[in-house]
């Protein structure tokens, strides 16, 4: 806006005409100026909880008399992220994806939630520390067509619902009975270092593909440097075994995680 557009805008919200309602809506008030925001009324909207949704997107599916699953609606109302208009848009989706029924499996497929059994398979791979394996299965994903962010971020999503079955965290709908029954298994086998310390190498591992000149190349790097550094105690482990006088702990702590030398 130039200079005499803004202060005619200023100028209006400070004296509307009493026929005019002057509403502001945007997704993004951090970019509104403090002198419009200052003589304006703030409603902050939140995102409509997924129960309510869910609710909302059962009435919907009543009136049009499609039958869909309750878990179905929640799947549904979780993708939806607290939108109503994009929750119904992808209730229609599935509607018109179904074959007189929507069910929870339909939905998860339409979404792209279907294929999760090759990011558990990985994650396995990678927490077996089998590198020539999880290479094979990445060049494998490559060649399907697979985009390396997306499979960084399906890892992260598994780490993030194995740490959440380990906090005693509630289920996602999203998952299917598959996924939560993995997370909980490897929930009682991780520690929380472990959790940790995979989610900061797979974030880190997510901004290198992104960054990279050839994302397939940095997240094999990615997860070589996740397998590798699979068997290294966490720092607690180490200054435990320290305090203890454990003979040999700092030698092993350094020998692992020190580059090998040639003489």
């Amino acid at each position: 806006l130039s200079k005499s557009a803004f202060n005619a805008l200023l100028k209006t919200l400070e004296e509307p005409p009493e026929h005019v309602k002057f509403l502001f809506a945007t997704t993004e008030v951090n970019k509104v100026p403090v002198t419009v925001l200052s003589r304006c009324q703030r409603f902050d909207l939140r995102r409509i909880p997924a129960e309510k949704l869910a609710e909302h997107f059962a009435r919907v599916a009543e009136a049009e008399g499609v039958e869909v699953e309750a878990e179905a609606l929640a799947v549904v109302a979780r993708a939806a992220e607290g939108s109503a208009r994009d929750g119904l848009s992808i209730l229609d989706q599935a509607i018109a994806h179904g074959s007189g029924k929507v069910t929870a499996s339909e939905v998860r497929a339409m979404l792209g939630l279907a294929d999760r059994g090759r990011i558990r398979t990985l994650l396995g791979t990678l927490l077996d520390g089998d590198a020539p394996t999880a290479l094979a299965q990445l060049d494998e994903a490559h060649e399907l067509g697979i985009d390396p962010t997306a499979l960084l971020r399906g890892l992260m999503e598994a780490v993030h619902a194995v740490t959440r079955a380990k906090a005693g965290g509630s289920e996602d709908v999203l998952a299917s009975a598959e996924e939560r029954e993995a997370a909980a298994v490897l929930a009682g086998k991780l520690g929380w270092g472990t959790l940790h310390r995979l989610w900061q190498m797979l974030l880190k591992g997510l901004t290198d593909v992104t960054t990279a000149p050839d994302p397939h190349e940095a997240a094999s790097m990615a997860l070589l440097r996740i397998i590798h550094a699979a068997d290294l105690p966490d720092p607690a482990t180490i200054l435990a075994r320290l305090q203890s006088g454990e003979p040999g702990a700092a030698g092993a702590s350094v020998a692992r995680s020190a580059p090998s030398q040639v003489a």
